[in-house]
Protein backbone atom coordinates (compact mmCIF):
# COMPACT_ATOMS: atom_id res chain seq x y z
CA UNK A 1 0.00 0.00 0.00
CA UNK A 2 2.80 2.89 0.63
CA UNK A 3 4.61 1.67 -2.56
CA UNK A 4 1.39 2.20 -4.83
CA UNK A 5 0.99 5.54 -2.36
CA UNK A 6 4.07 6.74 -2.82
CA UNK A 7 4.07 5.84 -6.90
CA UNK A 8 0.66 8.25 -6.79
CA UNK A 9 2.79 11.23 -5.35
CA UNK A 10 5.10 10.62 -7.55
CA UNK A 11 2.95 10.85 -10.92
CA UNK A 12 1.13 13.92 -9.31
CA UNK A 13 4.24 15.88 -8.79
CA UNK A 14 5.20 15.34 -12.37
CA UNK A 15 1.58 16.66 -12.91
CA UNK A 16 2.05 19.45 -11.35
CA UNK A 17 5.66 20.39 -12.97
CA UNK A 18 4.01 20.15 -15.78
CA UNK A 19 0.82 22.43 -14.53
CA UNK A 20 0.09 25.90 -16.80
CA UNK A 21 -1.13 27.11 -13.19
CA UNK A 22 -0.51 26.57 -9.41
CA UNK A 23 -2.31 27.72 -6.77
CA UNK A 24 -1.74 26.56 -2.96
CA UNK A 25 -5.32 27.02 -0.65
CA UNK A 26 -6.15 26.96 2.89
CA UNK A 27 -9.67 25.49 3.83
CA UNK A 28 -11.91 26.07 6.70
CA UNK A 29 -15.18 23.86 6.78
CA UNK A 30 -18.14 23.24 9.06
CA UNK A 31 -19.76 20.02 8.77
CA UNK A 32 -22.20 17.66 10.53
CA UNK A 33 -21.61 13.72 10.85
CA UNK A 34 -24.14 11.34 10.77
CA UNK A 35 -24.62 8.00 12.72
CA UNK A 36 -27.35 6.26 14.20
CA UNK A 37 -28.12 3.46 16.90
CA UNK A 38 -30.61 0.98 14.52
CA UNK A 39 -32.87 3.63 13.94
CA UNK A 40 -32.30 6.33 15.59
CA UNK A 41 -30.65 8.22 14.33
CA UNK A 42 -27.67 11.17 15.97
CA UNK A 43 -25.64 13.71 14.58
CA UNK A 44 -22.29 15.43 15.71
CA UNK A 45 -20.76 18.75 14.62
CA UNK A 46 -17.28 18.44 13.26
CA UNK A 47 -14.90 21.16 12.13
CA UNK A 48 -12.32 20.59 9.36
CA UNK A 49 -8.86 21.98 8.23
CA UNK A 50 -7.49 21.58 4.94
CA UNK A 51 -4.38 22.50 2.90
CA UNK A 52 -3.02 21.71 -0.55
CA UNK A 53 -3.52 22.96 -4.11
CA UNK A 54 -4.86 22.91 -7.49
CA UNK A 55 -2.98 22.64 -10.42
CA UNK A 56 -5.06 23.59 -14.10
CA UNK A 57 -3.75 21.03 -16.84
CA UNK A 58 -6.17 22.18 -19.42
CA UNK A 59 -9.19 24.18 -19.75
CA UNK A 60 -11.97 22.79 -17.37
CA UNK A 61 -9.81 20.18 -15.94
CA UNK A 62 -8.37 21.18 -12.28
CA UNK A 63 -6.70 18.24 -10.00
CA UNK A 64 -6.60 19.07 -6.46
CA UNK A 65 -4.46 17.30 -4.09
CA UNK A 66 -5.30 18.33 -0.03
CA UNK A 67 -4.15 17.01 3.54
CA UNK A 68 -7.32 17.58 5.95
CA UNK A 69 -7.95 17.69 9.35
CA UNK A 70 -11.42 16.72 11.00
CA UNK A 71 -12.14 16.84 14.90
CA UNK A 72 -15.75 17.09 16.08
CA UNK A 73 -17.55 15.52 19.33
CA UNK A 74 -19.51 12.04 19.03
CA UNK A 75 -23.21 12.65 20.93
CA UNK A 76 -23.55 10.68 24.03
CA UNK A 77 -26.11 8.11 24.46
CA UNK A 78 -26.88 6.97 28.18
CA UNK A 79 -26.29 3.41 28.55
CA UNK A 80 -28.91 1.72 29.89
CA UNK A 81 -27.00 0.52 32.77
CA UNK A 82 -26.91 3.18 35.64
CA UNK A 83 -23.07 1.91 36.90
CA UNK A 84 -21.67 2.71 33.77
CA UNK A 85 -22.12 5.97 31.36
CA UNK A 86 -20.18 7.57 28.84
CA UNK A 87 -19.21 10.66 29.54
CA UNK A 88 -17.05 12.14 26.77
CA UNK A 89 -16.58 10.85 23.10
CA UNK A 90 -14.69 12.71 20.86
CA UNK A 91 -12.84 12.07 17.22
CA UNK A 92 -10.17 13.52 14.71
CA UNK A 93 -9.55 12.23 11.16
CA UNK A 94 -6.09 12.65 9.22
CA UNK A 95 -7.48 12.65 5.53
CA UNK A 96 -5.03 12.99 2.41
CA UNK A 97 -7.31 13.16 -0.74
CA UNK A 98 -7.08 13.77 -4.60
CA UNK A 99 -9.92 15.61 -6.49
CA UNK A 100 -10.33 15.32 -10.39
CA UNK A 101 -12.61 18.84 -10.13
CA UNK A 102 -14.24 20.23 -12.65
CA UNK A 103 -14.75 24.11 -13.77
CA UNK A 104 -18.24 24.51 -15.43
CA UNK A 105 -17.56 28.00 -17.14
CA UNK A 106 -14.66 29.55 -17.60
CA UNK A 107 -11.75 29.83 -15.55
CA UNK A 108 -10.85 33.45 -16.20
CA UNK A 109 -14.38 34.53 -15.32
CA UNK A 110 -15.43 36.63 -11.85
CA UNK A 111 -17.33 33.39 -11.13
CA UNK A 112 -17.81 29.57 -12.50
CA UNK A 113 -19.41 26.53 -10.82
CA UNK A 114 -17.52 23.61 -9.92
CA UNK A 115 -17.84 19.66 -9.42
CA UNK A 116 -15.68 18.35 -6.52
CA UNK A 117 -15.64 13.91 -7.15
CA UNK A 118 -13.12 13.05 -4.04
CA UNK A 119 -11.06 10.21 -3.33
CA UNK A 120 -9.86 10.10 0.57
CA UNK A 121 -7.38 8.30 2.41
CA UNK A 122 -8.42 8.73 6.30
CA UNK A 123 -6.66 7.82 9.54
CA UNK A 124 -9.90 7.81 12.28
CA UNK A 125 -9.25 8.83 15.76
CA UNK A 126 -11.81 7.90 18.66
CA UNK A 127 -11.24 8.58 22.06
CA UNK A 128 -14.11 7.69 25.17
CA UNK A 129 -13.65 8.66 28.65
CA UNK A 130 -16.00 6.33 30.74
CA UNK A 131 -17.45 7.67 34.24
CA UNK A 132 -18.00 4.46 36.24
CA UNK A 133 -19.78 4.73 39.57
CA UNK A 134 -20.27 1.48 41.99
CA UNK A 135 -20.37 0.20 45.38
CA UNK A 136 -16.65 0.43 45.65
CA UNK A 137 -16.50 3.93 44.45
CA UNK A 138 -16.10 5.89 41.22
CA UNK A 139 -13.80 6.03 38.31
CA UNK A 140 -12.52 7.12 35.24
CA UNK A 141 -11.53 5.34 32.33
CA UNK A 142 -9.61 6.69 29.32
CA UNK A 143 -9.33 4.49 25.78
CA UNK A 144 -8.31 5.30 22.38
CA UNK A 145 -8.24 3.19 18.87
CA UNK A 146 -7.77 4.55 15.27
CA UNK A 147 -8.27 2.86 11.98
CA UNK A 148 -7.25 3.45 8.80
CA UNK A 149 -10.39 3.85 5.52
CA UNK A 150 -11.03 4.65 2.00
CA UNK A 151 -13.27 6.94 1.40
CA UNK A 152 -14.94 8.77 -1.33
CA UNK A 153 -16.61 12.02 -1.23
CA UNK A 154 -18.41 14.79 -3.90
CA UNK A 155 -19.48 18.42 -4.18
CA UNK A 156 -20.41 21.21 -5.79
CA UNK A 157 -19.60 24.96 -4.71
CA UNK A 158 -18.75 28.24 -6.71
CA UNK A 159 -15.32 30.10 -6.98
CA UNK A 160 -15.38 34.10 -6.93
CA UNK A 161 -12.32 35.63 -8.90
CA UNK A 162 -10.56 38.80 -6.99
CA UNK A 163 -10.00 41.65 -9.34
CA UNK A 164 -6.74 41.57 -8.75
CA UNK A 165 -2.53 41.24 -9.90
CA UNK A 166 -2.56 37.56 -9.14
CA UNK A 167 -4.74 34.99 -9.79
CA UNK A 168 -6.44 34.82 -6.18
CA UNK A 169 -9.86 33.37 -5.13
CA UNK A 170 -12.35 32.51 -2.96
CA UNK A 171 -14.42 28.88 -3.13
CA UNK A 172 -17.79 28.35 -1.36
CA UNK A 173 -18.44 24.27 -1.90
CA UNK A 174 -21.21 22.06 -0.53
CA UNK A 175 -19.75 18.76 0.05
CA UNK A 176 -20.65 15.35 1.37
CA UNK A 177 -18.59 12.13 2.08
CA UNK A 178 -18.12 8.20 3.28
CA UNK A 179 -15.91 8.93 6.57
CA UNK A 180 -17.34 6.04 8.76
CA UNK A 181 -16.02 7.59 12.93
CA UNK A 182 -18.34 4.88 13.61
CA UNK A 183 -16.40 2.33 13.21
CA UNK A 184 -13.53 3.26 15.63
CA UNK A 185 -16.36 3.32 18.65
CA UNK A 186 -17.44 -0.06 17.46
CA UNK A 187 -14.42 -1.37 18.01
CA UNK A 188 -13.56 0.15 21.20
CA UNK A 189 -17.32 -1.19 22.41
CA UNK A 190 -17.51 -4.62 20.92
CA UNK A 191 -19.85 -6.66 21.51
CA UNK A 192 -22.28 -3.48 22.31
CA UNK A 193 -25.28 -2.23 20.24
CA UNK A 194 -23.24 -0.60 16.90
CA UNK A 195 -23.28 2.73 15.83
CA UNK A 196 -23.55 2.92 11.90
CA UNK A 197 -22.68 6.06 9.30
CA UNK A 198 -24.97 7.84 7.26
CA UNK A 199 -22.60 10.38 5.95
CA UNK A 200 -20.56 13.63 6.59
CA UNK A 201 -21.67 16.54 5.30
CA UNK A 202 -21.43 20.30 5.16
CA UNK A 203 -20.02 23.37 3.91
CA UNK A 204 -16.19 24.56 3.21
CA UNK A 205 -14.68 27.56 2.39
CA UNK A 206 -10.89 27.46 0.61
CA UNK A 207 -9.10 30.57 -0.46
CA UNK A 208 -6.97 30.11 -3.44
CA UNK A 209 -3.74 32.19 -3.29
CA UNK A 210 -2.15 32.64 -7.01
CA UNK A 211 1.68 32.32 -7.64
CA UNK A 212 1.26 33.73 -11.03
CA UNK A 213 0.36 37.31 -12.60
CA UNK A 214 -2.90 37.36 -14.53
CA UNK A 215 -2.07 38.11 -17.61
Amino acid sequence: MKKKLAFLLFLIAGYIGNAQELRPFLGLGGLVHLYSFEKDLQSSPAVSLSTGVEYRLFGFFLPEIEANYMFGKFKNRQDSNSIVSVSDKTFSTVNFSFTPKIALGNYNDNAYIQILPKYMYSIVNAKETISSTSQFGAGTTERNTSISQHNLGIGVGVVINFDTWYSNALAINLCYNTIRVSNSFNKLNPGTESTDNVGVYGIEFKYYFGVKRLK
